[in-house]
């Protein structure tokens, strides 16, 4: 009787079980119907909260150019990810939902050579954002929607490269000077009036400041980037005065210092006068390019005599590496001469003491 009643407590037990089981599979199948008939709006947000991109991707490492590059664009990111690697050179976070650029965002990462932060929402960037910043040779902020950016930026040591297109910059943010030695700057789709007033840039190459509100443009506006090659100035509102023959000053002016335009604005409209005399660059445009010229005439100079000094600082130290491995081998030369004249002495009187010996015993025995 004991037996068939604990056999019978086990059915019970294995019942319960096989009606727990069958209750969650009817449930599960429920909740896979109710999700079927949900209209697809419904089901689209299902899908999102079950597969949140920010929750499943992460920042991929990559070498490139033997630089260590951090990927995470496309990743839905509020802030630049907490556990990044800190010694990062190239970091792409680009397509993402940045809104600010505080002091402190990228102060751990002092190693950046690349920083791209392109089509983000960065409207706020405060004054030492770059401040840690002194390997930074390419920064892309261009789709952001900023009308500030802060001046500190146009200090960095090494940036040579400046993306801060479709942007909402104005006039008044480049009441500054330049020290960067950037080669290309890009300024497309903001909302310029003039040919940005950022001093003297004797390294720039490149300038696009195409889709602004542009309408004036000058040799003077030009000469201080006397090392300019291309320069876009496409679909802006440019107006000459044709009775100054200011177009075809412009025109001469680019020709003579091989800039390429991108753009039609220089076509001139043909007038005599300007077609008989000979085009003259003001006092004020000769003055701003010889300054720029002479900037980099002085950067050569000093790049000369900073070459200079390492030779001969280089020269001396060989040969003074020379003189003391010289005197390291005649002072080993002689100490390995007083050694063996040392051994020598000691040979002669353990010879001299050994006859002495011999000598003495043979009296002795004698």
């Amino acid at each position: 009787m004991w037996i068939f009643g604990n056999y019978s407590r086990r059915l019970t037990v294995i019942g319960i079980d096989m009606s727990i089981l069958l209750f969650n599979g009817f449930l599960l199948l429920g909740f896979v119907v109710a999700v079927d008939v949900l209209p697809p709006d419904m089901r689209g947000v299902l899908q999102i909260v079950d597969r949140n991109p920010v929750l499943i991707k992460k920042c991929t490492y990559s070498k490139v150019y033997s630089m260590l590059e951090a990927q995470c664009s496309k990743m839905e990111l509020d802030n630049i990810p907490f556990n990044l690697n800190k010694d990062v050179q190239v970091l792409d976070i680009t397509v993402n939902r940045l809104r600010d650029l505080r002091n402190d965002t990228l102060a751990p990462f002092k190693s950046l050579v690349y920083l791209y932060l392109g089509d983000n929402f960065i409207q706020n960037i405060e004054e030492a954002a770059f401040r840690n910043q002194h390997y930074l040779e390419v920064l892309d902020l261009s789709k952001n929607g900023c009308d500030e950016v802060p001046k500190s930026l146009f200090q960095l040591p090494h940036l040579r490269t400046l993306y801060l297109g479709n942007n909402k910059l104005t006039d008044s943010v480049f009441k500054m000077e330049v020290n960067s030695p950037l080669k290309m700057l890009q300024l497309t789709k903001n909302k310029l009036t003039k040919i940005p007033n950022i001093g003297f840039i004797p390294t720039l190459q490149t300038l696009n400041l195409s889709d602004n509100v542009i309408t004036t443009v000058s040799t003077e506006d030009l000469a201080p980037f006397c090392s300019l090659k291309a320069l876009d100035l496409s679909r802006n509102p440019i107006r000459f005065n044709d009775g100054n023959c200011e177009c075809q000053t412009m025109t001469a002016w680019l020709k003579e210092r091989k800039i390429n335009v991108n753009s039609d604005f220089v076509k001139c409209a043909a007038t005599n006068d300007c077609a008989i005399i000979n085009v003259q660059f003001s006092n004020r445009t000769y003055e701003l390019y010889n300054t720029c010229s002479v900037i980099i005439q002085q950067k050569v100079e000093t790049e000369k005599a900073r070459s200079v000094w390492i030779l001969v600082v280089s020269c001396v130290s060989v040969f003074l590496f020379v003189v003391f491995v010289a005197l390291f081998c005649v002072h080993k030369r002689n100490r390995r001469r007083r050694k063996k004249q040392k051994e020598q002495q000691q040979l002669a009187a353990n010879n001299a003491n050994t006859e002495l010996l011999n000598s003495n015993l043979t009296v002795g025995n004698s």
